[in-house]
């Protein structure tokens, strides 16, 4: 954590309790033009992960709350054609960090995460998968990668930038673009 910049330090290191960080920024572009692949998307889509959609200067919002299970993030993204949210949930466990993705939390992944001369990468490791009340972990050479740089521009915005491989198709999904990121106490009712 030291060797982030301020400003990551405060996305990183998690609200305190009883405070939510809030990001609120624009995408230059969420998705993939590979329209083929908008089907898998889709499917993806109905547990609120990804969407079979590309598109240019998205506004979104992210709110991190800090659980005594985890840190919550909500991304909101407001395409051309709705609004759409995607939730996570990052935890430490005995195996190292993990990510808990969409809408029961069916995706499963590792994390590995190393600060780098712009800021800090994160890549996925195993990931897992929970289909008819099974969990599965995909073996290393079908499953999908995530990789997201997080870093700080010259006028004190956070840059981030995600991209999802899938093996033997490449690039399936992304999304880059940057925000002001603040902490603020919650509201009474929140907490």
């Amino acid at each position: 954590m030291e060797r982030l910049a301020p400003s990551l330090q405060d996305y990183f290191g998690g609200a305190p309790f009883g405070a939510h960080g809030i990001g609120d920024g624009v995408f230059t572009r969420v998705g993939t033009p590979r329209r083929w692949l908008w089907p898998l998307l889709a499917i993806l889509a109905r547990w609120n992960i990804v969407w079979p959609v590309w598109e240019h200067a998205v506004p979104f919002t992210i709110v991190n709350v800090p659980t005594p299970h985890g840190l919550v993030g909500v991304r909101r993204f407001r395409f051309a054609s709705g609004d759409r949210t995607m939730t996570d949930r990052i935890l430490w466990t005995k195996r190292g960090l993990r990510q808990r993705l969409g809408a029961g939390e069916r995706i499963v992944t590792e994390l590995e995460i190393a600060p780098d001369d712009e800021g800090l990468r994160i890549t996925s490791g195993r990931v897992g998968i929970e289909l008819f009340g099974l969990r599965l972990t995909l073996p290393a050479r079908w499953s999908p990668r995530i990789s997201v740089v997080e870093r700080v521009l010259p006028d004190g915005r956070q840059h981030v930038e995600l991209t999802l491989t899938l093996p033997l198709v490449g690039r399936a999904y992304e999304y880059a673009g940057s925000f002001v990121y603040r902490i603020e106490r919650a509201a009474a009712d929140d907490e």
